[in-house]
């Protein structure tokens, strides 16, 4: 198989130790630097990596959201919320008997939330 698996997901942001900082805060991870320009966190199953926001790359929502599985969507919201984040759309209910949500962390990237059939 020519992809395996995801072994980053990088957030273009205008502040990479504050994005960093709230994301490590998030996982309960050590903020860690490759260099001035690359902040990374150790995520279930991946880095999260935290680079400046430039001309190519504006960050923002664009047109990848990255989903997590979670246990109790309103509870996860109701969390992020509190952390600083803002629903940007849902919760749903999809066909698949999932419900999801996306948010947006405090400096505009999406997050997206799922809870698989049979969850909340």
């Amino acid at each position: 198989m020519l992809l395996k698996q995801i072994e980053s997901i990088v957030f273009f942001v205008s502040d990479i130790e504050a994005a960093a900082a709230w994301y490590a805060e998030l996982f309960q991870a050590e903020v860690q630097h490759e260099n001035s320009q690359y902040a990374f966190i150790q995520a279930p199953g991946c880095l999260l990596g935290f680079h400046p926001l430039d001309s190519k790359c504006p960050g923002g929502v664009g047109g990848t959201t990255v989903y997590w599985e979670v246990a109790d969507l309103d509870v996860a919201i109701k969390a992020l919320e509190s952390r600083g984040a803002v629903l940007y759309r849902g919760p749903i209910s999809t066909s698949l008997g999932a419900r999801a949500a996306m948010l947006l962390d405090p400096f505009g990237c999406s997050i997206g939330l799922n809870a698989g059939a049979g969850h909340r």
